[in-house]
C-alpha cells in the first residue's frame, strides 16, 4: 500500500509539473508581445510624429521595431522565413517537453514500479499460502484436526483466489503504461 502512495505523490509532482512549465510558457508569451509596426509622419511643416495608424499627409516611412526582448517581429522577418508563430513555437516546445517528461516517467518510474508491484505481490501471495499451510495439519489426531485442516485448506482456496485476482489487476496495469510507453518510442528493452 506504500508504494501506491509514492505512485500518487509521483504522479501528482508530475502534474503540477506540468501546471507551472505551461504557466511559465504562457507568461513568456505575454511578456514578449510587442508593437511590431510604426510610422514616422513628417508633417509640411518639419514636425516629426510617430504612430501606428498610417500617416494622412507630408512624408510617410513605416518603421520595423524590435521589442524590448530584442526578438524580432513577425512582420520585419517575413512569412516564409519563420513559418510558426511563437505560441506555436513555445506550445510546440511545452509538449515535447511533457511527452519527453511522460516518456522519462513511464521507463523510470511508473512501469519499473509496476513490476516491482507485481512481484511484491507474489512473494506475499507465496508467504500468506506457506503460513496457511504450515499450519493445516497440527491438529491430525483427533476429528478437530481434521476439521481445522479442511477449514485451512478452504481459506488457501480463497486466498489463492484473491491471489491471482490481483495478480491479473497489475498485470493489466503493468500492461496499460507500457502499451502508452511503447506509443512514446520507449520501453523497447524492457
Amino acid at each position: 500500500m506504500g508504494n501506491n502512495k509514492i505512485k500518487l505523490n509521483v504522479r501528482g509532482a508530475y502534474r503540477l509539473k506540468i501546471f507551472t512549465t505551461c504557466v511559465f510558457a504562457l507568461t513568456i508569451l505575454a511578456l514578449n508581445s510587442s508593437a511590431e509596426a510604426a510610422n514616422k509622419c513628417t508633417s509640411a511643416d518639419g514636425k516629426v510624429s510617430f504612430q501606428d495608424a498610417p500617416c494622412v499627409g507630408g512624408k510617410a516611412e513605416s518603421l520595423n521595431l524590435k521589442s524590448n526582448s530584442g526578438a524580432v517581429p513577425q512582420n520585419a522577418v517575413g512569412a516564409a522565413s519563420k513559418p510558426q508563430s511563437e505560441a506555436q513555437r513555445l506550445e510546440a516546445q511545452v509538449a515535447a517537453s511533457v511527452k519527453g517528461r511522460r516518456l522519462y516517467d513511464l521507463e523510470n518510474v511508473d512501469y519499473p514500479l509496476s513490476l516491482r508491484l507485481i512481484d511484491q505481490h507474489r512473494r506475499n501471495c507465496e508467504g500468506e499460502q506457506t503460513k496457511l499451510k504450515a499450519g493445516q495439519f497440527a491438529y491430525v489426531q483427533n476429528l478437530y484436526g481434521k476439521t481445522h485442516a479442511s477449514q485451512i485448506a478452504s481459506e488457501m482456496a480463497a486466498a489463492s483466489a484473491r491471489c491471482d485476482l490481483k495478480d491479473r489487476e497489475l498485470k493489466e496495469q503493468a500492461e496499460t503504461i507500457k502499451t502508452e510507453c511503447v506509443k512514446l518510442g520507449g520501453c523497447k528493452q524492457q
